[in-house]
């Protein structure tokens, strides 16, 4: 019998140390959140998307850039980051070292021009333009011709119209969000951003003058009144209390929308023979295997 009680002790012992051993923990790389902390955003992040099975712990990293992002992920900090799809496409056509890893379905996303509470009248602008330039199919082409195939081709730059006498709006552009927000190489704003603004200039014949910053910069230019406009803030319509948009910051209503997060890790080495990819008929095991803590 005792031999029996000590058998049964070592076992649950060793089942408790494998449980350690096996602790599920995802490092996630985003872009910085203007209205949170890394640590709110994890819990709201778990809540969301975690599965309901299972030990994970989820630990969110916020970084002020995709190049600082892109940084972390080479240098191992984080498991993976996180984007939105299409996002998530550009740079998978533009990095093959990359792959992605999971897709996670989502509602109420959106991108939305930002303003200072001061600016309401601006805003409503903005909004009358947007209005104007979904009804008309303006919108949606230049998703498709901007967004349907992110990083396969470079757009390039559109030119802004000219009104003599009128009003200047200065934009903030980050460059961190492609193809919705693109900066090309030789660090003139591109693309998607450019297309947008250019109509809503021209709806409202206004002048557009583009600043180019960071992504975690964007609600400082926007107190300081280096900029009148901030191209883009993440929205939740699911969400009460927005973690991108702090206090003081009012919005345009969303110009783009999408409904899946992707994740997006280093393709990991792997020995001769064996395939690139997800191994179908062993996911869990691969799940487990990516966040196991050693």
């Amino acid at each position: 019998m005792k031999r029996l009680l000590f058998a049964l002790a070592i076992f649950l012992l060793s089942a408790g140390y494998s449980d350690a051993y096996e602790k599920q923990v995802i490092k996630l790389g985003l872009l910085t959140k203007l209205n949170t902390t890394e640590t709110e955003f994890s819990e709201i992040w778990h809540k969301t998307f975690a599965p309901r099975k299972g030990d994970f712990e989820i630990v969110v990293r916020f970084y002020d850039s995709l190049t600082a992002m892109q940084m972390a992920l080479n240098a191992g900090e984080i498991h993976e980051i996180v984007l939105p799809e299409a996002a998530a496409e550009y740079l998978l056509n533009q990095n093959p070292e990359y792959e992605a890893t999971l897709v996670m379905r989502t509602k109420g996303m959106g991108l939305s021009f930002g303003f200072r509470a001061d600016s309401k009248n601006l805003a409503e602008k903005f909004n009358e333009a947007l209005t104007s330039l979904k009804s008309d199919w303006t919108l949606g082409a230049l998703e498709g011709v901007y967004i349907a195939l992110p990083g396969v081709v470079e757009p390039k730059p559109v030119a802004f119209e000219k009104f003599d006498g009128a009003e200047t709006i200065k934009v903030a552009v980050t460059g961190d969000l492609p193809p919705m927000d693109l900066i090309a190489a030789d660090g003139t704003p591109a693309g998607f951003n450019t297309a947008v603004l250019a109509e809503v200039g021209r709806y409202l014949k206004m002048n557009i003058e583009l600043v180019n910053i960071e992504a975690g910069a964007r609600t400082a230019t926007l107190a300081s009144g280096r900029t009148d406009v901030v191209f883009w803030y993440e929205v939740d319509t699911s969400l009460k209390e927005q973690p991108d948009v702090p206090e003081g910051v009012i919005l345009s209503e969303p110009y783009y929308e999408w409904n899946k997060f992707v994740h997006i890790r280093k393709i990991p080495q792997r020995p001769k023979g064996r395939a690139a990819g997800w191994d179908i008929f062993d996911i869990r095991k691969n799940i487990l295997d990516l966040y196991r803590v050693r």
